[in-house]
């Protein structure tokens, strides 16, 4: 690999980490995107949601004695 090329390789690696660390250090985007930011699966939140919701609603609701 020419001396140059190396050069750019190690300069372009170096910038992923800072990106990867500078990503790290955001908390917003951990609790707004979930762990992996990429992902764009909201699946799961959106169960978690529909269950929240049926719990409230299940507490709601009056309780009939006898």
């Amino acid at each position: 690999m020419t001396r140059s090329r190396a050069f750019n390789r190690f300069h372009r690696f170096t910038a992923k980490r800072r990106r990867k660390a500078l990503r790290a250090a955001l908390p917003i985007q951990e609790t707004e995107y979930g762990k992996a930011a990429s992902s764009i699966d909201n699946s799961e939140k959106l169960r978690r949601r529909a269950w929240e919701r049926a719990l409230v609603l299940d507490f709601s609701e009056p309780l009939e004695i006898g």
